[in-house]
């Protein structure tokens, strides 16, 4: 199996910044957003398909994204974090964050993040996990 983008981000071949590192995940800004603040949540193990991690895997990765939501709604001071499951464009097992400052949120097209603006998203994550 050729590697995807998210192995080659955890291998380091590949720039990205990593916010948190466990046992079977790691959690990067979405290079590509539909929203500011989007994270990433990705298996460390490249699976395309959620329901074939393992058990440990699974809880793993679920109770990373719900810290990870919680920090985002702390740091960005949204209404809820949403989340979706996905594998296909990546067959890659990741979760997409999408901090949501309003409950009538109107979903914006993709855009292209800049290296600052993720940076500075990771900073303040980071600070909000304490």
């Amino acid at each position: 199996m050729t590697d995807s983008i998210f192995t080659k981000i955890l291998k380091h071949e590949i720039p990205g910044i990593i916010i948190h590192e466990d046992e079977h995940s790691f959690v990067i800004p979405d290079k590509f957003p539909s929203m500011h603040g989007q994270l990433l949540v990705i298996t460390k193990r490249q699976v395309p398909y959620i329901f074939d991690l393992s058990d440990d895997e699974y809880q793993g990765i679920m109770q990373t994204a719900r810290t990870m939501a919680r920090a985002l709604d702390r740091a960005l001071a949204t209404e809820r974090t949403c989340v979706v499951v996905e594998g296909f464009e990546v067959p890659h097992v990741h979760i997409r964050l999408y901090p949501c400052p309003t409950a009538d949120l109107v979903w914006s097209p993709r855009f292209e993040a800049t290296n600052e603006e993720l940076a500075e998203l990771a900073e303040k994550v980071k600070n909000a996990l304490t």
